[in-house]
């Protein structure tokens, strides 16, 4: 069961024919949140956080390309910084008061790309186990991209194989609810995946997010990615797994290393903790956006 407590009843969808997403309307005195999920998930997995904070902020969810009632782009490559780009256009179109970007995994390297490029989109950025590559990697992904090599990738392989289709959303929820991927997730946020992440093709539920495309995008990368790290101007603040791939601590440690904008911190549990925690997910975002007398 969901916990009433973890949803958004004031939400109001909304679609500009390319992307898609939630918003709520709030103070425009006070900082509004922009949340970015993960790849191969949608924007209301983060609904659980998003609704522990103030019930005064302005909220705004996008789908991601590709993701949930986004669009696919017409490319077969992913190109993560178009996509930054054009969500940070759909953004300034959207709002014109002061926002705190917040993102998990994929989700916050583009969180991180917009305010690179975009400084005057965010007051500060809040990255969820953001997968920071590192020189190396970028080199690999690069290389395997290049060959062709990146769709024998073992990862890439058993993404492109995920079930898609399920007779009912009930037997889809119970099947993720054995997946070691999402066992440990927060009731509220699986719900969210279910009902958010997936859509109705007559009786059956099918995942929003093609496997193929979210496989493209693990087989991928952004483009100069240190020199965003490098160039950001607002304050970010990393939030690492503690169980999470080691790449990510050491890429935040090299990242606070270079840029004194950035900070650093860990996070009990998995690559996945804002969906497994929401409530210690959003105690950590109000400690680090919201003064205390600002509830």
């Amino acid at each position: 069961m969901t916990d009433s407590g973890m949803r958004i009843s004031d939400l109001t969808a909304w679609h500009d024919g390319e992307l898609g997403g939630y918003d709520r309307s709030g103070s425009e005195s006070e900082e509004g949140f922009h949340f970015l999920h993960g790849n191969g998930f949608c924007a209301r997995t983060l609904e659980p956080v998003a609704a522990l904070l103030p019930n005064d902020r302005r909220l705004l969810f996008t789908d991601a390309p590709g993701h949930g009632v986004s669009h696919k782009p017409d490319s077969i490559q992913p190109d993560w910084n178009a996509m930054a780009a054009t969500i940070a256009e759909s953004i300034i179109s959207r709002t014109s008061g002061p926002l705190v970007g917040v993102g998990h995994s994929m989700g916050g390297v583009m969180t991180l790309l917009m305010a690179a490029a975009q400084p005057n989109l965010f007051t500060r950025i809040i990255l969820l186990d953001p997968v920071l590559f590192s020189s190396e990697i970028l080199l690999t992904q690069r290389l395997l991209r290049k060959t062709g090599f990146w769709q024998r990738t073992k990862l890439v392989k058993a993404v492109q194989q995920r079930r898609r289709r399920w007779p009912s959303k009930d037997e889809l929820q119970s099947d993720l609810g054995r997946k070691s991927l999402y066992r440990s997730w927060h009731p509220s946020a699986l719900d969210a995946f279910v009902e958010f992440g997936t859509y109705s093709d007559g009786a059956e539920r099918v995942l929003s997010c093609d496997p193929f495309w979210e496989a493209s995008i693990f087989g991928s990368y952004p483009y100069q990615l240190w020199h965003s790290v490098r160039s950001v101007k607002c304050p970010v603040y990393i939030l690492v797994a503690e169980k999470s791939y080691p790449f990510i601590n050491r890429a935040a440690r090299r990242a606070a290393s270079i840029n004194r904008n950035v900070a650093w911190f860990e996070q009990p549990g998995t690559h996945c903790f804002p969906m497994e925690d929401p409530e210690a997910t959003a105690a950590f975002i109000k400690r680090l956006a919201i003064p205390a007398s600002g509830g």
